[in-house]
């Protein structure tokens, strides 16, 4: 029987990742595991329109961004379920995907669990999916939780 001792919950705080979370913490209840919660914070200059004139944020709103995250991470999971078990949670900069595959290599993470946002047609080939591209890229096995459909129970 396979053996998880360290599950990734990637998260963007969005409703996707909150349904995602549910079946986090199962796992980590179920396997006794460490559970890890990982945020990416897009770096900006990925975004920008013109990869010749990115974007500058100052770095006192970077460090706002970086609290209000800190603060928001504090609470995933909830205080009451993490209580007594072992959380560990990271905020990254970067490219979501690379961070997230970059930090499951690092901590060697058995399992990924990232909730999906059900993008489809030109959404999805304008905004690409983070998903899927930890799938193709991870170290380890990836769980994807759909927005809608079955729930965990």
């Amino acid at each position: 029987m396979t053996q998880l001792q360290r599950i990734l919950f990637a998260t963007d705080l969005s409703e996707p990742a909150s349904h995602a979370q549910k079946y986090a913490c199962s796992l980590a209840e179920q396997f006794r595991a460490e559970l890890h919660v990982l945020s990416v914070i897009q770096d900006v200059a990925l975004v920008s329109p013109d990869p010749n004139v990115p974007w500058v944020i100052p770095a006192s709103s970077l460090e706002e961004v970086q609290k209000s995250l800190e603060q928001s991470l504090a609470q995933v999971p909830d205080p009451a379920w993490s209580a007594g078990k072992s959380v560990v949670r990271v905020i990254r900069t970067g490219a979501p995907y690379a961070e997230i595959v970059e930090y499951a290599k690092e901590a060697n993470i058995d399992l990924i669990v990232i909730g999906t946002h059900g993008r489809s047609g030109i959404l999805h080939a304008l905004l690409g999916s983070v998903a899927e591209k930890i799938v193709r890229k991870s170290p380890c096995p990836v769980l994807t939780v759909p927005p809608k459909g079955h729930d965990f129970v």
